[in-house]
């Protein structure tokens, strides 16, 4: 794949803004996702919200045994609620029984407290602990591709002579993609991880930020043109494009239990009729990003036609003016 290919990924399992749906949903939509030609397939994660969610390496594992090509994406691992030792046996294990299709998304959380709570983690801490689980976490899966035990010293999460089997398909694991918008998250994706996985962020944000990223990956020693630069966005598609704002902004208020106002939508969210969203989600891949994710936030009732409806109306259309532009 070259550093021009944008992928595109749908989310398959998240918050459940209207109730618990059949459990046939997570096998429905990983077939129709593989059918009909998304890149890859994401799982969110809370432990304890105001929405019902599944758990996140459940989703994964539906995906992984319900296809044979998409990645699976796991978008993001609440990391400092658990130890890494767990999040390397978890998500190794999935990395192995996929053929190493798993990419792995990880963030400090904060918007649900009661997530913390729930873990009995302190939330002035999550940063640091979530910085010392990237190294666990990668110690772990080297140590386990090279025949060895692994060893960690650390604040949080020390250990020594540890082993982790299986290790994951690919030797060092799955690519990290840090999510997050703060300085920190900017500065831990530049010198911790393999990419950036924004949310929430407008296009020229999204580009002003990358280059923070990059900044930071090459003052830590590292080649920033290896990182990937990807984006979660909320999206819904539909013939009248002011009605679907509307339903993508009542969406999000209950998502996120806040007001969520039109002009968040506006600057946040790719919602309109097909042309609208096509032509907003071409700012996102003109910013530079190279994954895109796309979170659909219309009725539930509606969820597998909206899977099929992004990609048909949208993300296609999109794939062959980018392949246009390419063989110009």
């Amino acid at each position: 794949m070259s550093n021009d290919t944008v992928l595109f990924g749908i989310q398959g399992s998240g918050q459940h803004t209207e109730g618990l749906p059949d459990p046939g949903l997570f096998r429905a939509v990983a077939d129709l996702a593989e059918e009909l030609g998304w890149d890859s397939i994401w799982g969110g994660e809370h432990l304890s919200f105001h929405n019902p969610i599944l758990d996140l390496s459940v989703a994964l594992s539906i995906f992984a045994a319900r296809t044979e090509r998409l990645l699976l994406g796991a978008g993001l691992v609440l990391l400092p609620l658990r130890h890494p030792s767990w999040v390397a046996k978890t998500y190794g294990s999935l990395d192995f029984v996929s053929g190493g299709r798993l990419l792995l998304g990880v963030g400090v959380g904060g918007e649900g407290e009661q997530d913390f709570a729930a873990a009995g983690v302190p939330i002035g801490e999550r940063g640091a602990r979530a910085d010392e689980a990237i190294a666990a976490v990668r110690e772990l899966w080297w140590a386990g591709a090279e025949g060895r035990v692994a060893a960690h010293d650390g604040r949080f999460y020390p250990f020594q002579g540890v082993s982790i089997d299986p290790p994951p398909a690919r030797p060092g694991g799955p690519p990290l993609l840090v999510g997050g918008r703060s300085p920190a998250a900017l500065r831990r994706a530049g010198r911790l991880g393999d990419g950036w996985l924004a949310y929430m962020v407008s296009a020229d944000r999204f580009a002003r930020d990358f280059a923070e990223v990059r900044r930071h990956a090459t003052e830590a020693g590292r080649d920033p043109a290896v990182l990937t630069p990807a984006i979660v966005l909320p999206a819904h598609v539909g013939a009248d494009g002011d009605a679907a704002r509307e339903q993508a902004r009542a969406h999000l208020g209950e998502r996120y239990n806040t007001a969520f106002e039109p002009h968040h939508v506006a600057r946040y969210a790719i919602a309109g009729d097909p042309e609208e969203c096509r032509v907003r989600l071409r700012e996102y891949v003109d910013a530079g990003v190279r994954h895109v994710v796309l979170t659909p936030v219309g009725p539930a009732a509606g969820f597998l036609g909206e899977v099929e409806a992004l990609h048909e109306q949208v993300v296609a259309p999109l794939r062959a003016e980018l392949a246009a532009v390419e063989a110009a």
